[in-house]
């Protein structure tokens, strides 16, 4: 099957979870995240405000705000670039054509500066390897990115090996928390 094919059989996937099933795992990821390592040592943490199929990243922000961790989210940019910019009570946010809430305000951040970037996605496999959303925003932006990435997988999102065709440009993930 396409990488296409497959997004929309992961996302059916997700739309049919059960709300519990769902909500037990992302508890058990948000837990493994927070005991690495990485997540400990982090101070500037990427991550992106979640819709309401995907992971809740509003637990992962949560924690950050208590930790005393910056917070940064991603805005898209002309020629399928994006940045991170800060996320405060302050910042201002609009809906992108995809539904997704941005900053509108601020300054971006360097990426030399964000220690950890929690990776949106939606198939991964043990080693890294990721399915995204296609349009190939975070491949671009973690091509030259040095800090930690760590994607937290839901069971249906889990692939022993890409079914999927892998590309050159795809970029692999450092680590995979799954449940």
């Amino acid at each position: 099957m396409t990488k296409k094919a497959w997004r929309n059989e992961i996302i059916q996937a997700l739309h049919t979870l059960d709300p519990n099933i769902k909500q037990s795992a992302e508890t058990a990821l948000y837990t493994k995240l927070f005991e690495t390592a990485y997540w400990q040592s982090s101070q500037t943490i990427g991550i992106t405000l979640s819709t309401g199929l995907e992971l809740a990243t509003g637990p992962i922000i949560e924690q950050a705000t208590l930790d005393h961790r910056q917070v940064v989210i991603p805005k898209t940019l002309p020629n399928w670039q994006m940045a991170f910019y800060p996320f405060t009570e302050t910042t201002e946010l609009a809906p992108t054509k995809f539904g997704i809430q941005e900053p509108i305000t601020g300054d971006p951040v360097d990426k030399s500066d964000i220690d950890l970037i929690v990776v949106p996605g939606l198939g991964f496999t043990p080693n890294g390897v990721r399915l995204g959303f296609g349009g190939g925003y975070y491949d671009r932006f973690l091509a030259d990115y040095s800090g930690t990435t760590v994607v937290l997988a839901l069971p249906v999102q889990t692939f022993e090996q890409p079914e999927w065709p892998v590309k050159n440009h795809d970029i692999v993930i450092d680590h995979v928390l799954t449940v």
